[in-house]
């Protein structure tokens, strides 16, 4: 029994460095090693380019109107687009605060890479971030505990984080929240952070006379945030990052790697924070039905409410393979706890049901099956920050372009999808930016 445990944990190990070594090859011959991924994608970042274009460049008339002006006024645009660091007027550092919704480990991830965004700037300085990513992965720290490191550091002459200006609105007070910000706005804080849809809504409408960043919103449109992502925000301190039909382009790909004629989704608290507008808009134009169930925002804070709370996710979950679906899609915010995945998820695959993802690498590591990622983390830390620069620089947050498409990056669980018959064809792996084996699977 050992000997054959050995053989097939060494054909693992060499089926995973084949498929690593064909996506390697595909890449170094500049082969087209997924004609589906490209074709799901096309119209939509196509349409997305555009818009991104055209913002790009009412921006560049802008700046060439200004500089037709007068040399001083030509001086003043470039320094307020330009993103090198500099202390405020008085010499003093300017001052953050960061909104977040709930702990969610790709929330920290991603705050990071804007951090790092902003020490390649030059506004951190160079090794004082008080964590690593490797850390924070080993450690699932929290936003909330990168806060209070950043808060007790030394990050430079340029920016730091107040004590006390970290909130999350899904556990502390909302009032109080507001209270802090709206006191301290223009005074202790000059800028204030917002991951996701929930924090963004909130800061927005505080209207704050200090600028705001938002990061990773599912919508900021829609959801309010902003007014346009092409046409200015609607208000000169409001900027938001938009990463512009996500659903759509992330459905199309599923679809086409294996089509479903209808496909489930549960829905927690807020739709518009769930994608579902745009879930519903891919369901009319891929041409599939939709199943929708919802769960209302309840408390899930303590091991009880916790409890109470993946029971009734439980229950929705064997409603909604009743309705016959063949895929379903895994919204935010919906199961957190990623320890939580296997045993959730079984039911579908009992049914040969796939799982896909909107959003979590470590989610197909724990027992989702497939995701297709637009969250180029690095890069779109660095757009972020870059915008942050120059908001702090002097820019109108408002007048900034707001949309980065990213490129797509596909993650399969490949125990998962052998149990549940997904189709493995070859173009397929070789696409695979990362393949879970049951050598580093949860599921």
């Amino acid at each position: 029994m050992k000997t054959c445990g050995l053989k097939r944990t060494a054909f693992r190990k060499c089926l995973a460095l084949l498929l690593q070594a064909a996506l390697l090859l595909s890449v170094l011959s500049c082969t087209d090693a997924s004609p589906l991924m490209h074709a799901a994608y096309a119209d939509a970042s196509s349409a997305d380019t555009s818009a991104a274009g055209a913002s790009s460049a009412g921006m560049s008339s802008a700046g060439t109107s200004a500089a037709g002006a007068s040399s001083e006024d030509a001086a003043a645009v470039a320094a307020q687009l330009s993103t090198a660091p500099a202390a405020k007027p008085d010499g003093d550092k300017y001052h953050l605060a960061y909104i977040d919704y709930d702990e969610y480990l790709p929330a920290s991830r991603f705050f990071y890479y804007i951090l790092k965004g902003l020490e390649e700037l030059g506004w951190i300085e160079e090794g004082s971030l008080p964590f690593t990513v490797n850390e924070i992965d080993e450690e699932e720290m929290s936003t909330k505990q990168m806060y209070e490191k950043l808060a007790a550091a030394d990050l430079g002459p340029y920016i730091d984080f107040i004590e006390g200006g970290f909130f999350y609105l899904g556990y502390d007070d909302s009032e109080e929240a507001a209270k802090t910000l709206t006191e301290k706005a223009g005074k202790e804080i000059d800028m204030v952070i917002t991951f996701g849809t929930s924090a963004g809504v909130f800061v927005r409408g505080l209207g704050l006379p200090v600028p705001m960043v938002d990061f990773s919103s599912t919508d900021p449109v829609a959801s309010g945030i902003i007014d346009s992502a092409t046409e200015g925000s609607g208000s000169p301190n409001v900027w938001a990052q938009v990463e512009p039909s996500l659903p759509l382009r992330q459905l199309k790909y599923y679809h086409s790697v294996k089509p479903f004629s209808k496909l489930g989704i549960i829905v927690y608290g807020d739709e518009t924070i769930s994608g579902v507008p745009d879930i519903e808009a891919s369901a009319e134009e891929i041409g599939f039905e939709l199943i929708k169930y919802n769960l209302k925002e309840q408390q899930r804070e303590t091991p009880e409410e916790l409890e109470a709370y993946y029971a009734l996710v439980e229950d929705k979950i064997r409603e909604i393979i009743e309705e016959d679906i063949d895929a379903f899609f895994l919204t935010v915010d919906l199961i957190n706890d990623v320890n939580r995945l296997p045993y959730l998820l079984d039911p579908f695959y009992r049914e040969d049901i796939p799982v896909y993802l909107m959003d979590d690498v470590e989610a197909v590591r724990h027992g989702a099956t497939l995701l297709i990622s637009a969250n180029d983390l690095e890069n779109v830390g660095r757009f972020v920050a870059d915008a942050a620069a120059k908001i702090l620089n002097g820019a109108e947050a408002g007048s900034l372009p707001c949309i980065y498409t990213s490129a797509p990056s596909i993650y399969l669980n490949y125990e998962v999808a052998r149990r549940i018959h997904y189709p493995l064809q070859f173009k397929f792996l070789a696409a695979c930016d990362r393949i879970f084996t049951e050598e580093d699977s949860y599921a």
